[in-house]
């Protein structure tokens, strides 16, 4: 259960931060092989198919993680994600980059930056080091797991794009509801530089997703 955490993390990581993101062809589910194309698996297009034939709304979130082994819920992830692209895509083809402060008890176990093109913006939150918060990887983590928040001065009119619900703007938004049932949230938002010093990032937490 840990590494499928955190593939939900490296997932959303790797679609959002700059650069191309890059998809391996029949990993849109889980994929336990080695990425030597010499052990790659024959795909499954007709599975991977009958899902996309499916209209556009927001997935059954809490459905989709009560069958988690099936890799349906890593598929809809990335299926918002990339039409998110899509959509924005000056934010992630020419915006820039900033790490954004997380406050609290468990802020270690948060990664958190914004992509930025003008006023608009796109904050990016993904959990790491799950063991804690997982019991081991004997459940998987409600929201509340997570006493932390994250700091978000500068930014209004929050949306939450995997759920696709309005936000109340505030100078912090607590982690266990954006956490609630992913441990991962994409919010899109509008932002207003305020002047404040640039918050700390640890490289090591990028390190270890």
């Amino acid at each position: 259960m840990i590494g499928a955490l955190k593939s939900l993390t490296q997932l959303v990581m790797k679609t959002t931060m700059p650069g191309v993101p890059d998809f391996y062809q029949g990993t849109e589910f889980w994929d336990l092989s080695l990425v030597d194309p010499d052990n790659r698996r024959p795909v499954d297009f007709q599975a991977r198919a009958s899902l996309l034939t499916a209209d556009d709304e927001v997935p059954d979130w809490p459905a989709l993680i009560s069958t988690w082994p099936s890799g349906q819920g890593k598929f809809a992830l990335m299926r918002r994600l990339l039409a998110l692209r899509r959509r924005l895509p000056n934010v992630f083809t020419n915006g820039s980059y900033r790490p954004l402060e997380v406050s609290g008890r468990d802020s270690n176990e948060i990664l958190a930056f914004a992509r930025l093109s003008g006023r608009k913006a796109v904050i990016v939150i993904g959990g790491r080091l799950f063991a804690r918060a997982s019991g081991g990887g004997r459940r998987w983590p409600s929201g509340d797991a997570w006493d932390a928040s994250l700091v978000a001065a500068g930014f209004a009119e929050i949306t939450d794009v995997l759920k696709a619900t309005r936000l109340t703007s505030s100078p912090e938004l607590a982690i266990a509801g954006l956490f609630d049932p992913l441990p991962v949230a994409v919010l899109e938002a509008q932002y207003t530089p305020v002047r404040r010093g640039r918050a700390a990032v640890n490289p090591d937490r990028l390190a270890h997703v």
